[in-house]
C-alpha cells in the first residue's frame, strides 16, 4: 500500500483487524513502493490516485495482483480522464476506508468483481461527448442481447459465477461474453468496461 493521508487515520491498525488480511505493508515513498512491489507478490495493491502514475511507472504490479485506487471526494472529477488512461481493478473513496467497507471491497476484488463507488460511476456517466470515447456507436450496435445482459450484471458488480447463476448459463459462457465485451469496448478489464459503459450512458435491459 502506498502511503497518503489515510494511513494517518489508523489504516495499518484497521488492516490488522480484518481476518482476510494476513499481511500488510505500507510504502511511505515511491522508492519504498518500488522495492516492495519488486521483491514481493501482493494479492491487492492499494494506491492513492495522486501517486498511481509514479508508483506504477517505477514498479508495475505483477499479475495476478489486483490494483485498488483510493480517491478523495475532491478528486472524483478527475476520474474520467484517469479511467481512460489506466486499467485498474477497482476504486474506493477515502471516506469509505473503514472497518465496515474494506472487508467487502477486498472480497469482491479477489472474486474478480468490480468495485466502483456510485459517485465515481456518476462522474464518468456525466462526462460529455460519447464520440470522444474509445469505442463509439458502432461498437455498441454490435453488442448482442446476451452481451447487454452480461454488461448489466457487470455494472452491478456481479462475479462470473453470480452472472452464470442469474442467466442460467455456464461459467465458460459468461467468460466468453465478458471477453467479447472487453474486445468491443477496447478495455483490459471488467471494471474499465463498467466505467466506459457508464460514461456512454448505456443502460442494459433488465
Amino acid at each position: 500500500m502506498a502511503e497518503d493521508d489515510v494511513s494517518y487515520h489508523g489504516l495499518p491498525f484497521l488492516l490488522k483487524e480484518i481476518p482476510l488480511v494476513s499481511r500488510s505493508t505500507i510504502g511511505r515513498t515511491v522508492d519504498d513502493a518500488e522495492r516492495l512491489i519488486g521483491n514481493n507478490r501482493f494479492d491487492i495493491l492499494v494506491i492513492p490516485i495522486g501517486m498511481y502514475t509514479e508508483v506504477t511507472r517505477a514498479a508495475p504490479a505483477r499479475a495476478p495482483t489486483k490494483v485498488l485506487v483510493t480517491v478523495g471526494v475532491d478528486e472524483v472529477k478527475a476520474m474520467a480522464s484517469f479511467a481512460q488512461l489506466h486499467a485498474v481493478d477497482g476504486y474506493l473513496l477515502r471516506r469509505d476506508v473503514n472497518a465496515d467497507s474494506l472487508p467487502g471491497v477486498f472480497e469482491r476484488l479477489l472474486r474478480g468483481e468490480s468495485t466502483v463507488p456510485e459517485p465515481v460511476v456518476q462522474q464518468i456517466a456525466n462526462i460529455g461527448d460519447p464520440g470522444a470515447t474509445r469505442i463509439g456507436a458502432p461498437g455498441i450496435a454490435r453488442l448482442t442481447e446476451r452481451e447487454y445482459t452480461v454488461l448489466g450484471h457487470l455494472l452491478n458488480g456481479l462475479s462470473n459465477h453470480q452472472i452464470a447463476r442469474a442467466m442460467g448459463i455456464s461459467i465458460h459462457g459468461v467468460k466468453r461474453h465478458v471477453s467479447n465485451l472487453l474486445v468491443k469496448f477496447n478495455c483490459t478489464n471488467r471494471t474499465e468496461v463498467a466505467l466506459v459503459a457508464a460514461r456512454l450512458g448505456i443502460i442494459p435491459a433488465e
